[in-house]
């Protein structure tokens, strides 16, 4: 049985038309109708997260997982502003979520009835588009509009790939349901690729092959083996130097993977040798200020930014073209045309990254216990073929210190770069995947996002590791705070909690360790653990006064 609400059955039979598998529901009253309907329908799965900010982060790990569009669907009122934190991250990360909020009768808006809050445009700054559904329905002009509102909002979700909002204002009765009901008609969407002309290739290749120096900064991507694999014969060429981060998702053993630790060790006479004519741009956000500060500063000639998506996105102030197509296309399209030049650009930052490297291992080997040497023994016990997620702030700017693995698949919440979420997302992911997810997590984060873990989809695939340093240790190491007299209280927020309890009230293994060996005695079985069917939880202590020292030592060793 469905809901007798016509256009509430429409939207289902279109998402189910157009792809749409699963949908995640946080539980409430004006949202029944389509419950009812979305649960009838065999080709789609529906997830209740009764958290809404979390179900917006569980569905944004689902869709970076099956590379599909996913729905949440929420009742009115608050209810809906508590998706915000997560549409922002879809936004600028480009995931195609699609928000479907239940409304009051638009008559009751700001007339003091229950639940009811101006939800029209709400979430206007963060979503490719909004949409508002007719709230009655009956009238074959209204089916009619609806239909064609709900075609255009799921391709666009689709197509352009981003969040994309349906409010939908429903009257009561809300329980009415029937068992017969009208078919949808659907509206294809023929979606074309960007592709370079051989005029632009031409051009293209000319501009490329005048510069003596190029350098290709990798940004947030999906793991994608054509242009990786592109990308491996670019490099080949000496004046070509190509810098990712792990969350680029692309491994070469003539990249350069570690890039803060590499370019710590530049000093002012030498930086000019390091310098590009030619910067070339592709994925999303990057994490290391020390590149976005070097380039901004030192404004290379030309910048050459490659998106099917962005504007005019000029990130280091020096933006001298907007190149619209997929980077795969795009280095595949001009790898035939470069005319390598013996300039030496790889070879002097592969042979500082190396050097580097070496100094890296020197320091680690004899480092006391602190954060830096607990990531040292979890990247070397992460299980092959399996996914890394890493919270926001220090984690994730620890990781990137290390070289990245190959067959590791790395996430993180990097488009608006917030604490919240990242458990609530990792869990989506492993819901969807078969392999080992580990995620690495302060204390902050971990305690903020701990609703993650009030759901029933948590499988023995899903590890996390909370390193635990009594508050947000981030606030010890950039420059400012530490100099303040409220560090302690209001930037750090020193904490004593534990996870021990929060492992209890949600059944999950429980593990902690205050050492080294404590630790390393624990991974060896973390990952293997026989109590497959409950996620797992691993608690590391280390010393909160000792880890920014030890960080800012590490630096200093490495120049």
């Amino acid at each position: 049985m469905r809901s007798d609400k016509i256009l509430v059955n429409h939207l289902v039979d279109l998402c189910a038309a157009k792809g749409v598998r699963h949908i995640v529901f946080s539980p409430g009253s004006r949202n029944a109708p389509l419950i009812v309907s979305f649960n009838d329908h065999k080709d789609i799965e529906c997830l209740v997260v009764a958290d809404e900010r979390c179900a917006g982060f569980f569905a944004i790990g689902i869709a970076q997982e099956i590379k599909m569009p996913v729905a949440i669907c929420c009742t009115s009122g608050t209810a809906a502003l508590n998706y915000a934190p997560a549409i922002a991250e879809a936004f600028y990360q480009r995931i195609p979520l699609l928000i479907i909020t239940a409304d009051r009768p638009v008559e009751w808006v700001n007339q003091g009835d229950g639940q009811t809050i101006a939800q029209r445009n709400v979430f206007q700054n963060y979503i490719l588009d909004s949409y508002e559904l007719p709230q009655e329905s009956l009238h074959q002009d209204e089916l009619w509009s609806g239909g064609r509102i709900i075609n255009e909002a799921i391709d666009r979700c689709i197509d352009q790939i981003g969040p994309v909002h349906i409010n939908f204002p429903l009257r009561e009765n809300l329980y009415g349901v029937t068992d017969t009901y009208t078919k949808p008609k659907i509206i294809q969407s023929v979606k074309t690729k960007q592709q370079l002309s051989s005029e632009q290739i031409e051009s293209i290749a000319t501009g490329w092959n005048t510069a003596s120096k190029k350098l290709i900064l990798c940004g947030q991507l999906a793991s994608d083996e054509s242009l990786n694999n592109a990308l491996n014969v670019i490099a080949e060429d000496e004046s070509v130097v190509i810098l990712t981060e792990t969350t680029s998702n692309l491994w070469n053993p003539k990249f350069v993977g570690c890039i803060d630790r590499t370019i710590a060790t530049f000093t002012d006479e030498e930086l000019s040798g390091f310098m590009p004519d030619l910067l070339i741009t592709i994925g999303g956000a990057i994490i290391s200020k020390r590149i976005k500060s070097l380039f901004r500063k030192t404004q290379p000639n030309q910048h050459w930014h490659i998106s099917e998506h962005d504007g005019h996105l000029d990130t280091y102030q020096s933006l001298t073209k907007r190149i619209t197509c997929s980077p795969s296309h795009f280095f595949h399209a001009i790898k035939s045309k470069i005319k390598p030049i013996q300039s030496g650009f790889s070879t002097l930052w592969n042979g500082r990254n190396l050097l580097t490297e070496e100094k890296h291992h020197e320091y680690i080997s004899n480092a006391e216990f602190s954060d830096l040497s607990v990531f040292h023994s979890i990247m070397d016990y992460l299980p092959d073929n399996s996914n890394l997620h890493m919270s926001n702030s220090t984690t994730v700017r620890y990781v990137q210190l290390f070289n990245p693995i190959r067959g590791i698949n790395y996430f993180a919440n990097r488009g608006t770069s917030g604490i919240d979420g990242s458990t609530s997302t990792a869990a989506g992911v492993s819901y969807q995947s078969n392999k080992i997810n580990t995620l690495v997590t302060g204390d902050m984060s971990f305690f903020y996002d701990s609703n993650a873990f009030w759901n029933n989809y948590l499988e023995g695939n899903f590890k996390v590791i909370l390193i635990n340093n009594g508050g947000g240790g981030i606030f010890r190491i950039i420059p400012g705070p530490d100099e303040t007299d409220q560090l302690e209280e209001f930037f750090e927020t020193k904490q004593g909690m534990t996870a021990k309890y929060v492992a209890k009230q949600y059944n999950l293994n429980y593990y902690h360790a205050s050492n080294k060996k404590e630790l390393e005695d624990i991974l060896v079985s973390f990952f293997t653990t026989e109590d497959n069917n409950r996620p797992s939880l691993l608690e590391v202590f280390t010393p909160r006064l000792a880890n920014d020292s030890v960080l800012k030592n590490y630096f200093e060793a490495l120049k």
